[in-house]
């Protein structure tokens, strides 16, 4: 008789997420042995090859698609029974796996991290950093921030904040290429451009009618907005980022706005994404309130 236990699901899932077993065992604590032995059970038990393995790592097998379908399905039925009891009581206890924006992530979110974990000893937190939108049920995201994606009908959105984004490139860029005096002159300029989310590289623009919207195609692109500002100080080009970030970064005199005349006043709303049933577990709760005081400044 095949059997398996909860445990078994949850690292199948891990497995299949990072496909290295060496990963998987750092975030155990465990031998890399100890992982693969582990696998290779669940194999032996079920009689059927989950992972193929190579020197480049893993990678599932039909069997092993099939498995990993199952074996989500199980860890989230868990972990929902486990958050729905604690939601009967008030203890804060488990972990959340929250998705951020890398700029968010970066600028916001992790400098007061410590915060949040020294206040719940029992707390644990999982950051997903990526700037595409996540399917927050088949990746197991409790809490999601966004910028200006509404959430679906079962979703719960907190507002945090709002921002909007301008143009800034570093000092040493301007004093060598000179400042744009309007948005034709970009054509002349250096730009970054953003290689993961194409339609951040329509540049709008409030008072030139010429230049209602200026299409970067970008010398330099990044595949995350982080990336952008980094981009942006050593002096690669003119990038468009989070107001709210550039202008801190001017006034510790790193990077440098750029045509704040015509600058876009569009306003996008920074939400905490939930899924319905869950925003009333404790972990969840007490996350979603040191959230709104991460994002004070954003509103």
């Amino acid at each position: 008789m095949t059997e398996f236990s909860l445990q078994d699901f949850s690292l199948f899932v891990r497995l299949a997420e990072s496909l290295s077993v060496a990963a998987v065992a750092r975030e155990r604590d465990e031998h890399p042995s100890q992982v693969s032995r582990a696998l290779s059970r669940m194999e032996a038990e079920c009689g059927l090859r989950l992972f193929h393995r190579s020197t480049h790592g893993l990678s599932l097998t039909d069997d092993g698609h099939l498995f990993l379908e199952h074996a989500k399905l199980i860890s989230g039925n868990a972990a929902r029974l486990a958050d729905d009891l604690a939601s009967r009581g008030d203890k804060v206890l488990g972990s959340v796996r929250i998705s951020v924006p890398c700029i968010l992530a970066e600028y916001v979110l992790i400098p007061n991290l410590r915060r949040l974990i020294e206040r719940h000893a029992d707390l644990g937190v999982s950051l997903h950093i990526a700037d595409r939108p996540v399917d927050m049920s088949t990746e197991g995201i409790d809490i999601a921030i966004r910028a200006g994606i509404l959430p679906r009908d079962t979703h719960v959105a907190l507002k945090l904040g709002s921002h909007r984004r301008a143009l800034y490139a570093s000092p040493d860029y301007l004093a060598a290429r000179g400042m744009p005096g309007s948005p034709g002159d970009l054509a002349r300029h250096d730009l970054i451009a953003n290689a993961a989310v194409t339609s951040h590289n329509q540049w709008p623009f409030d008072g030139d009618d010429a230049f209602a919207t200026f299409p970067v195609a970008g010398r330099v692109l990044a595949d995350n907005t982080s990336a952008i500002v980094s981009l942006a100080q050593a002096g690669l080009g003119i990038g468009r980022i989070n107001k709210i970030i550039g202008d801190e970064l001017v006034l510790q005199r790193k990077l440098t706005q750029v045509l704040a005349d015509y600058e876009d006043t569009t306003e996008f709303d920074i939400s905490a994404v939930t899924l319905a049933p869950r925003n009333r577990v404790p972990k969840i709760r007490v996350c979603l309130t040191f959230l709104s005081e991460c994002f004070a400044g954003f509103r």
